[in-house]
């Protein structure tokens, strides 16, 4: 039941059936990975980290607790903390969730600039799943934060061939044309963004494209 719950957002009653469970059972893993979740989806922060510091005190080796705890800590704004969890987490990881604590640790460099070691937590991500369009989409950004624009202008173009819906990445290849000199390129993309409600992509159709005309 409370899986259901946060499957459909309701996330007040996931953490009260999850509570419920801890009560009779504090080691259980299953309630414990669900009520950080409903926490941290919440931004519940206070009650995330009492649970999550349980559950590592309780399985040391568990990799998705320590990913949770990094998540925890990004969304603090604390990456030096997230980063160290996610290294803790990878240490212990194995199969999917080894991909969630790469683009996490990844997403915690970015906001710490370091876009060489994000690039390269992004780059083992896509080894696991080459397919990955969040890994895909951020390892682009990435390479344009360091000037890369051609690599940042292929990873867009795999991660719009995966997910050819999201606007932003529309946008943002419109920007990596941009900066490589490309407007004929760039122009287009940001007409496509644009209709798909991105207004930062409206705004360059008015500043760069012929006529403004939109």
């Amino acid at each position: 039941m409370g899986f259901e719950k946060l499957e459909v957002r309701e996330y007040n009653e996931a953490i009260n059936l999850f509570s419920q469970v801890l009560v009779q059972e504090p080691r259980d893993t299953a309630a414990l990975s669900g009520i950080i979740r409903a926490s941290l989806l919440s931004n519940n922060l206070k009650n995330a980290q009492k649970h999550i510091e349980n559950a590592i005190r309780y399985y040391p080796n568990n990799p998705e607790f320590y990913l949770r705890e990094g998540i925890l800590y990004n969304l603090k704004s604390d990456y030096a903390k997230a980063i160290n969890s996610f290294d803790k987490g990878i240490g212990f990881s194995g199969g999917s969730i080894s991909i969630q604590l790469y683009i996490n640790r990844g997403v915690a460099n970015m906001q710490n600039e370091n876009y060489d070691d994000a690039l390269q937590d992004f780059t083992d991500a896509l080894e696991d799943n080459p397919r990955n369009s969040s890994a895909l989409n951020y390892r682009a950004f990435a390479n344009y934060r360091l000037g890369m624009f051609e690599e940042a202008i292929a990873d867009y173009n795999k991660a719009i061939d995966l997910n050819p819906d999201n606007a932003t990445a529309y946008y943002n290849r419109g920007m990596a044309y941009l900066r490589s000199g490309d407007k004929i390129k760039a122009c287009p993309d940001f007409h496509k963004a644009c209709s798909m409600g991105n207004k930062n992509a409206c705004r360059m159709i008015m500043t760069e494209c012929t006529g403004g005309k939109m």
